[in-house]
């Protein structure tokens, strides 16, 4: 484990921070429904992260996984209008920015003291190698915080797996969902404490 070194996405260099976004794409492109176009979604994702709220993994210097990370007060990503313009036209541009925004930027904690893990993805080769592991860890760690969100699909079950060993537990799952229709799976909302008894890893 100690191989692995986290670092805020403003330390990366431009090529690194390339990376950590086409790892987004990879975990969430499927998502986008607006394009596949995976330049264009590069260089709209690329503007769009918080320089601060998105850490990445890194093994010597290649980036392996991403968690973004939010608080009662900010989220990791947000979109530049002027940018989603450039990209896709005004009438299209304006669409996107507005429709991404609404989920990207909605409330998603309440306390000062609560963390929510926002986006956590790694590259399909480092997947069972720890990483998502070490990210977690990293996030754990941060004095501050004392609760813990996370939200992951139905269908993505060995996730639900890791979420678990680490002490998260259910407390809403959202069945009737846009991305169940779309067939992703519906919403699963998890929680943990870091006082709790559970809080060291099973």
């Amino acid at each position: 484990m100690n191989k692995y070194r986290i670092i805020e996405f403003n330390q990366l260099n431009d090529i690194q921070k390339e990376k950590a976004v086409e790892i987004f794409i990879e975990g969430f492109g499927h998502m986008m429904t607006f394009s596949k176009d995976k330049k264009l979604l590069r260089s709209l994702f690329l503007s769009a992260m918080n320089p601060f709220f998105v850490l990445a993994c890194l093994e010597e210097k290649d980036v392996l996984g991403i968690l973004g990370f939010a608080t009662n007060k900010i989220r990791p990503i947000k979109l530049e209008m002027t940018h989603c313009v450039e990209l896709f036209g005004k009438f299209k541009g304006v669409m996107i920015c507005r429709q991404m925004n609404a989920i990207f930027q909605s409330n998603v904690v309440n306390e000062d003291t609560d963390f929510y893990v926002d986006i956590l993805a790694t590259t399909e080769y480092a997947r069972g190698k720890g990483v998502a592991t070490r990210l977690l860890d990293y996030c754990f760690e941060l004095p501050i915080y004392e609760n813990y969100y996370i939200e992951v699909l139905s269908k993505n079950t060995n996730a639900q797996r890791l979420y678990e060993k680490y002490g998260f537990v259910v407390y809403k799952r959202s069945r009737f969902s846009t991305t169940s229709l779309m067939g992703f799976g519906y919403p699963i909302k998890m929680k943990k404490t870091k006082n709790a008894s559970f809080f060291t890893k099973q």
